[in-house]
This record gives structure tokens, sequence and C-alpha cells, in this order.
């Protein structure tokens, strides 16, 4: 809207432009020269947008880490020019701030739950349909994703936990997923079984 606004404005401004467009010049004022009303308010509410949008970029692309408010404050500063812009600049830089000092030194934190979102999606496409009835032994997988490795960290994973290992850790912490639940459950039960239990009733 924002967007929209400076560019009616525009449009207002230079009239003349549109002399040999036909354009009726007095109809275009009539309907659209209100927007000139609200030139202080696009220009504040511009740069608003342009603080949100850095901080935003900031955050999601380089997550928080120590001093990342540094970075940040200098990036704002070119950006805010009005009152208004710059004291949710300072709020934001004071904000990020605050979250950053949460990391320990050298750490950087995820700033986005785009990431996260991420990898699960990546997780859900290796599974594939097994997703769709819970997790499954593929979220060890996880770990890779996020994980720089290598031909030679990978082969000493594989000597150092043995495939047996890898199924009971499954079993005890994941146990069965919801659909194999559901498929136990609503299972019909085997010809033998039937015939057995209708004995037993008759009996």
């Amino acid at each position: 809207m924002v967007g929209w606004g400076k560019q009616l404005l525009l449009v207002v401004d230079q009239q003349e432009r549109l002399q040999d467009q036909d354009v009726d010049l007095s109809l275009l004022e009539e309907k659209l020269g209100w927007i000139r009303d609200f030139r202080w308010h696009l220009q504040e509410w511009g740069e608003l947008m342009q603080v949100i949008e850095v901080t935003e970029h900031v955050v999601r692309s380089q997550g928080l880490y120590r001093g990342v408010h540094r970075e940040l404050k200098a990036l704002l500063a070119p950006v805010a020019h009005l009152p208004r812009a710059q004291q949710v600049s300072t709020q934001l830089v004071a904000f990020v701030a605050e979250q950053s000092f949460k990391a320990r030194p050298h750490e950087c934190l995820v700033g986005s739950s785009e990431v996260i979102e991420s990898v699960f999606g990546q997780l859900k496409h290796l599974e594939q349909d097994q997703a769709k009835g819970g997790f499954t032994g593929l979220i060890l997988s996880i770990a890779a994703m996020v994980s720089t490795t290598t031909t030679e960290v990978i082969q000493k994973a594989l000597a150092t936990v043995p495939t047996k290992r890898v199924l009971t850790w499954c079993k005890e912490v994941l146990g069965q997923s919801v659909q194999a639940k559901r498929r136990k459950a609503f299972a019909s039960p085997k010809e033998t079984e039937q015939k057995r239990d209708q004995f037993k009733v008759a009996v």
C-alpha cells in the first residue's frame, strides 16, 4: 500500500507527462488529488517499512550472535531519517542486542523459524509417504542436514554406530508411529481368529 501511494503521488505531481496520453487531467486531479495530503505519512511509513525489512533480513540471514546489533545499527543509520523511524530503529537495535546476549561467545543462534521450517521440509521430502504416520528413524538425518560432513566423518559414524544400535534407539525413543498404531487398532482379525472367537461364543 505504501508503494502504491508513492507511485500515485508521483503521477499526481508530474501530470504534465500525461498530456500526450489522452488523460483528463481535471478528472485525475478530482479523483486522486487527495493523495497529496498523505505525502508526509507516506514518507514516514516508507522509512518504517525499510527499518523493519532491514532488521528482518539481518536476523533471518545472520542469526543472533554477540555484536550483531552493532552491524544492524550501522545498516539502519542511512535508512532512518525521520523521528519516528529513528525511534523504532533504536528500539529494534536494543531488542536484537538483548536477544543476542543470550548466545555464548562465538555462538550463533537461529533468529528465524524459517530455518527450522526448511529443515523439517527437507525431512518430509526425505521421508515422503512415511512422514504421514509420524517421525521415523530418518529424524536422525536432521543432524546431517545442518552439519558440515566429510567422507571421513561419515565413515567414522558408520563404523562407530552399528545398525542394531540405531534400531534399538528408534524403538526405545520413537516407539511405534501413529500410522502403525492406527493399522494395528483397525486391522481386521485373521480368519482363524474369527473362527476361534465364534467357537468360544457358541460354547
